[in-house]
């Protein structure tokens, strides 16, 4: 890779003397841990070229033939069931073949090299078994593998689940909208090359991948076309017309493949010895001669490798602008975090006053003291004196006492606590099984001003965040976590004293609390109503 000389503006952009796809590997490679390529972190879209195929169209056998080895999981069901980030390296040998000049790296493996690419294959299938499990379900977190080998030419690949229609094992009903959404995910990106990955014993202008990639490139200036299994078309057809691209044109073109079949595989013959049979039966196939740059693994290698390289020459230019702007912003956050702490005291310290300024910021809300006091609504202490002398109160108001009690009700109560016999006085009974029934309503409006407490409780300790406290992403996110635990731990013992007051006043009614209005105390009351409004009566009388 050469620079522009004497310039150090910020418009010079690297020149295409050798491969940049390195490059763009060690973007990703960077990139990876914060999330996939397309993350939210960065917003940057990296070059990448996307396989995309119908389940069984012979994706893997394309992928491996690029490779020159076996190591992905195949079988007659779907097997790629999570994106598999093929980066694919070219490395010098030690002129004599050295088998150890080829390995594979994963990105979740970084510090193991894999010789024996059969532990490759059990590696992806271990991998992702451990996220989707082993009845065929499928997940958008990727596996990135990086395998070095001088038999190869750089390219980066992205290989995606095939489309399937009809959920088997474990898979959702919707599994084929699934799969759609996460191919729709990478190849929509105008940084994406599609490669449409199409069987030619099946109609090309039923293509799922073909269809797929012509909703985001109508114009077919970024799909590259792979018709794959040209040996077992049916006799007397031929497929010149679709590498022509007369049934469906293409921009980039068609590349016909001769794929290993199942049989192949079972009886160990190597891609080598696939590839020479390729190559032969290219050579004595009559229909296709005239048409060798669009036939074979080895041209679909050099055209992908070629069309990567000009892809990634066009769109640097725009991927540099947008690095460096997202730099100088992440450099502008990194500066108002402050300076790195280097020792464990100095850690300790900041930490300590952290969680100090949170406790006093809390206390402060509570407390009406906070500095960052708001005029538009009630906060902090302020709300939660507002719940209970407005709030509960009122909804204690509304219980009416005699609510869904009628004379009828009390009258059974009396009947049903004297049993045969007639009272010559309301027995106390009836009394307190209604009285109970009615205080046992209280529980519903005091359970609800706890609820309302804890909510105010929760948005307070989230508004107690200190600015220094954006500084540390994961003490503020643990902070909330013990935070909110504290504080829904604290709702059960509420909750019960709050029953256990209920049920104490439900216990132990006491009719002789002076504010108790007893029988003889309601005859009186009753006769002095009487008495004044007799007065009135005879005065009436007088005067006439």
């Amino acid at each position: 890779m050469r620079k522009k000389s004497n310039s150090n503006s910020n418009d010079d952009v690297p020149l295409i003397g050798s491969s940049v796809i390195p490059l763009i590997n060690k973007l990703q490679d960077i990139f990876s841990p914060l999330g996939d390529i397309d993350n939210r972190l960065t917003g940057l879209r990296l070059p990448q070229v996307a396989v995309i195929g119908s389940q069984s169209s012979g994706k893997s056998s394309v992928l491996e033939a690029l490779v020159g080895r076996d190591f992905l999981p195949r079988g007659c069901d779907i097997c790629t069931r999570r994106p598999l980030v093929l980066q694919l390296e070219k490395c010098c040998d030690d002129g004599i073949g050295n088998e150890s000049f080829e390995w594979g790296e994963f990105g979740h493996l970084q510090d193991k090299r894999f010789y024996d690419f059969d532990a490759v294959r059990r590696e992806i299938l271990a991998e992702t078994e451990k996220e989707v499990g082993v009845n065929k379900g499928v997940s958008d977190k990727q596996i990135r593998l990086k395998i070095c080998s001088p038999n190869v030419l750089n390219i980066t690949l992205v290989d995606l689940p095939g489309i399937t229609k009809v959920p088997v094992g474990d898979q959702p009903s919707d599994i084929e909208a699934r799969i759609r959404n996460m191919i729709m995910s990478y190849i929509k990106q105008e940084t994406s090359i599609i490669l449409a990955v199409s069987p030619a014993n099946a109609d090309l202008a039923n293509s799922d991948a073909l269809q797929m990639a012509k909703e985001v490139d109508p114009t077919g200036t970024r799909t590259i076309g792979v018709i794959t299994k040209l040996d077992i078309m049916d006799k007397g057809t031929d497929a010149r017309n679709f590498l022509l691209g007369k049934v469906i044109p293409l921009r980039l073109g068609y590349i016909g493949v001769v794929n290993r079949s199942q049989e192949d595989i079972n009886n160990n013959r190597s891609i080598r010895q696939a590839l020479a049979h390729e190559e032969q039966f290219f050579r004595d196939y009559h229909v296709y001669r005239g048409l060798s740059d669009r036939c074979g693994i080895p041209q679909l290698a050099k055209k992908l490798n070629q069309i990567l390289e000009q892809h990634i020459r066009n769109v640097l230019p725009t991927l540099k602008t947008d690095l460096t702007s997202h730099l100088v912003a992440v450099e502008k956050e990194l500066r108002s975090y402050g300076e790195a702490l280097e020792s464990k005291g100095e850690r300790g310290a900041m930490l300590l006053n952290i969680l100090t300024k949170y406790s006093e910021a809390f206390s402060a809300e509570v407390d009406g003291k906070s500095q960052a006091m708001t005029t538009k609504e009630l906060s902090g202490g302020a709300r939660i004196h507002h719940i209970f002398q407005s709030i509960f109160v009122k909804s204690l108001e509304e219980v009416d006492p005699c609510d869904d009690l009628s004379d009828e009700d009390i009258r059974i109560a009396i009947h049903n606590a004297t049993g045969p016999r007639n009272a010559l006085f309301v027995p106390e009974v009836p009394f307190e099984v209604l009285v109970r029934r009615q205080i046992a309503r209280l529980l519903d409006p005091s359970l609800q001003c706890l609820r309302f407490v804890y909510d105010e409780l929760i948005k307070i300790s989230r508004a107690c965040e200190s600015g220094e406290m954006r500084r540390f992403s994961e003490l503020r996110s643990r902070l909330e976590d013990v935070t909110a635990r504290f504080l829904r731990d604290s709702v059960k013992p509420a909750e019960r004293m709050i029953t256990n007051l209920i049920d104490m006043e439900m216990d132990y009614i006491n009719s002789s609390h002076p504010n108790f209005i007893g029988g003889t105390k309601a005859v009186d009351m009753a006769q002095s109503e009487l008495k004044a409004m007799q007065v009135p009566t005879t005065l009436i009388l007088f005067h006439v």
